[in-house]
């Protein structure tokens, strides 16, 4: 019987478009997923990410100051523990507010909204990857 790799999937949501992406727990790989439309799908579109790539954490950004925002993140969380086994897979924030400068800086101006905000969420999950190492 294979093992399927256990997975931590990033989002970054914001009111239009959600960006995601994936990295194994055991490798310093991110690898990204796009974005998803935040519409009346969006849950069962994330539903179906989390089996097919075998998520047990789900990290989120989450704003240092934006009140409006901290918000609609909390509410989303509660919807999305609806739909996982909260007993399996783990839900945890990161305030993050500079990596689209750094991934500026890795696509310059190709598709800049797309590319910069998919490359921003790699990074962001790389980051916590490394600060929680050893957790």
């Amino acid at each position: 019987m294979t093992v399927r790799p256990q997975n931590i999937l990033w989002i970054d949501r914001w009111s239009k478009y959600i960006w995601v992406a994936y990295a194994p727990f055991d490798q310093d790989v991110t690898f990204p997923i796009g974005y998803l439309l935040n519409d009346k799908m969006v849950y069962f579109n994330l539903w179906d990410i989390i089996q097919r790539h075998n998520i047990r954490k789900i990290v989120l950004w989450f704003p240092h100051t934006q009140k409006d925002t901290q918000e609609k993140i909390l509410d989303f969380i509660k919807h999305l523990e609806m739909i996982i086994d909260t007993e399996k897979i783990s839900i945890e924030t990161i305030q993050e507010d500079y990596t689209s400068v750094q991934a500026w800086e890795i696509v310059s101006n190709f598709k800049k909204n797309v590319a910069e905000d998919t490359v921003s969420a790699m990074l962001i999950l790389d980051r916590w990857k490394k600060e929680n190492k050893n957790n």
